[in-house]
């Protein structure tokens, strides 16, 4: 299965991309999705901040970065080292 990782916002408002195979099964994908998922904080809590959104199959969620198991960090440390900005 193929992911994306997109950044969006910051204090400059780039939106970046990172595509990568992954070898997931759909147990594994929705516990991730689970572990991951950030809730809105309601409008205007996260002011200039960067915003990451995880693609795949069925959907795009929010990610919060900091609840990413240890088990997945190495796969999004190296999304977020290729992310490419997008040109509109």
């Amino acid at each position: 299965m193929r992911i994306t990782l997109l950044r969006t916002g910051g204090i400059i408002p780039i939106t970046k991309k990172a595509e990568k195979e992954v070898n997931w099964t759909s147990a594994e994908l929705k516990e991730l999705i689970q572990a991951i998922e950030s809730k809105d904080d309601g409008p205007g809590q996260r002011r200039d901040a960067s915003d990451y959104q995880l693609k795949y199959n069925a959907g795009t969620i929010s990610i919060d970065w900091e609840k990413i198991p240890a088990s997945y960090k190495k796969t999004f440390e190296e999304l977020k080292d290729n992310l490419t900005i997008v040109k509109k």
